[in-house]
């Protein structure tokens, strides 16, 4: 059960419902939404950081939703995880390459681009300053917009599930399951 109550719009001010009615879902707002709410001014700032990351990190949706599924992993994160399954299925990512985030670098599922974003993103997570081969290897992949943008989709992430995980917020269906078989 999560560690703050979930709030429910009337909880927000009046100024910022709007925030709440451009996140509902068929009638419902994420329990990460709900948790975070119980601050509606950071919640929107955190939306349209994460918004922009989405949109402007500098891969396409399929890659990105790898990147998080990565960091999810790296961070144990039932939660993101569980909602970036879905995410990833919903633009093409298949269970096959889901699954095979784990051990990536034996993987033949992923671009040599990919794999060398998967080591980057290990090193941040790791807590470490990415190796100079780390970066190089990005480098000869994505030009230096890209890199400024998975480095902070990656810090975005990480920082999102150690709020997940602090507040112990729940997934709002049955966790599906580290290896999809929830």
């Amino acid at each position: 059960m999560s560690r703050l109550p979930l709030t429910t719009r009337e909880d927000i001010p009046e100024e910022l419902r709007y925030v709440w009615d451009r996140n509902e879902t068929n009638g419902k707002v994420a329990n990460i939404f709900r948790t975070m709410s119980n601050n509606p001014a950071l919640w929107r700032s955190y939306l349209r950081l994460g918004t922009s990351l989405w949109n402007d990190c500098g891969v396409d949706t399929r890659t990105r939703e790898l990147a998080i599924l990565r960091a999810a992993i790296l961070a144990q994160s039932p939660y993101e995880w569980h909602q970036h399954v879905r995410i990833g299925r919903g633009v093409g990512v298949t269970d096959e390459q889901i699954l095979a985030l784990y051990n990536w670098e034996l993987s033949g599922e992923f671009s040599g681009a990919q794999k060398a974003m998967f080591g980057y993103i290990d090193a941040l997570a790791a807590g470490d300053h990415p190796t100079a081969e780390a970066h190089d290897a990005m480098a000869a992949h994505y030009p230096p917009s890209t890199i400024v943008g998975i480095n902070l989709l990656t810090g975005f992430y990480l920082m999102t599930a150690k709020f997940l995980g602090a507040m112990e917020v729940e997934t709002e269906e049955p966790f599906i399951g580290w290896q999809l078989r929830g």
